[in-house]
């Protein structure tokens, strides 16, 4: 008997490391991507323990960064624009023994190119240029419609698309469920890649924060000789959700804005966006809340950003997409190839995931969208002075960050 098809939309980072684990199952996932072709995409995001969790199901980190050097995280530190240290820790020195993985920052392109390398080498089809436009489910199988003109059938849909999900807008609508449209945060966020200024290799392995005036910034390599930055400020005038590069003239118009909201930071951050060797600029936005039974249908469920959009200040968008793929694939039934595993109820399976799932990333962004607010304070010096010292007493309880840390990391196994 031939193996089940399973429609993965999206081949970002949810979408191939899914296939990969249900092919190992007995499936057969195929990926389709809106995109024509995979290439530079966004700037890049950090690994903890809890997503490395999974990936190391799939590969060794070796493999997974290619030919750049993984370098584990081995330092926190948080201090105000000009330098001045509020907390310091080495907590992620010892995230390997706690919870058998370290966090490590990558490139995001790297990351995405390496998972789609690996789904094609196990035998997956990855179609590029197919944009999911309608689902239509039957009683025993799904068909996806796509804007080429294309239909295919399979067993059932994973929506793994991302923060826009198409697979959420049409189940939702299936449902008969209109999702409003997004809300401006009154945040932004850019972001981009540089070699790693002299200084600032003074603190090898360190994710570093620094905090000032309606602006935040963090910063982590992503090798041993570039590093990773964003800048998080406080805009009142909406600015669209996009993550395209700026071309070279809004490159330029980016880094003397950047500059200019930088006044007063340490001259090496000033130096890491001047050499920036690209930068993507986008806006913040809160979306409604899914309830767990609006997260799937009789033959689709969504994953990721599909299922719990969240903003980037828990660094926990990617770990969590990775989670749903270890649960998700988990739940559904080991194929022994003459046999369908019961696939004939898929709801109950789905029903599981979502209560099992919906809850932590629930909390988790509602975590993020907190924190966000907590780094970016508005009003003035004697405000921030205010902000400045909060964070040396939260973030100075190496115990209760311990605590934290060990509800996240210790996930999903």
């Amino acid at each position: 008997m031939a193996p089940p098809t399973v429609l993965i939309i999206g081949c970002g980072v949810s979408g191939p490391v899914l296939s990969l684990l249900l092919k190992k199952k007995g499936y057969k996932p195929v990926i389709y991507e809106k995109v024509r072709v995979l290439g530079e995409a966004g700037a890049s995001l950090m690994l903890n323990p809890n997503g490395m969790k999974v990936l190391n199901l799939l590969t060794s980190p070796n493999k997974l960064f290619g030919d750049v050097k993984a370098l584990p995280l081995a330092n926190l530190w948080h201090g105000t624009g000009s330098g001045e240290t509020l907390v310091h820790n080495s907590l992620p020195s010892n995230y390997a023994a706690r919870y058998g993985q370290s966090s490590m920052g990558i490139k995001r392109t790297t990351l995405n190119i390496s998972l789609k390398e690996m789904a094609l080498d196990a035998g997956i089809e990855v179609h590029e240029g197919f944009e999911l436009v309608d689902i239509e489910e039957g009683e025993a199988s799904v068909t996806a419609h796509f804007g080429n003109g294309q239909s295919v059938t399979g067993s059932f849909l994973v929506g793994c698309d991302g923060i826009k999900a198409a697979s959420r807008r049409i189940l939702l609508q299936n449902s008969g469920t209109k999702e409003g449209p997004p809300i401006f945060t009154g945040l932004t966020q850019t972001a981009g890649i540089s070699m790693t200024p002299s200084a600032l290799l003074e603190k090898p392995a360190t994710m570093s924060n620094w905090y000032g005036n309606a602006v935040h910034l963090i910063a982590y390599p992503v090798s041993t000789t570039h590093i990773s930055w964003a800048v998080t400020l406080s805009q009142t005038e909406e600015r669209p959700e996009a993550w395209k590069l700026a071309t070279r003239v809004e490159l330029e118009a980016k880094k003397q804005d950047l500059e200019a909201r930088l006044k007063g930071f340490e001259p090496a951050l000033l130096e890491m966006v001047r050499t920036a060797e690209r930068i993507i600029s986008f806006g913040l936005f809160d979306r409604a809340e899914l309830s767990g039974d609006e997260w799937f249908s009789s033959r689709c469920v969504l994953i990721g950003d599909a299922a719990h959009p969240t903003s980037p200040h828990l660094g926990q968008g990617a770990n969590q997409a990775l989670e749903d793929c270890y649960h998700l694939s988990r739940l559904l039934p080991q194929l022994n190839g003459d046999s369908d595993g019961n696939l004939a109820a898929l709801s109950p399976i789905f029903e599981e995931f979502a209560r099992l799932r919906q809850p932590r990333t629930s909390a988790l962004v509602k975590g993020a969208r907190k924190k966000g607010e907590e780094r970016v304070v508005t009003g003035g010096p004697e405000l921030c002075r205010a902000r400045d010292a909060q964070l040396v007493v939260a973030l100075g309880d190496a115990e209760e960050i311990q605590r934290g840390n060990d509800q996240l990391y210790r996930e999903p196994f």
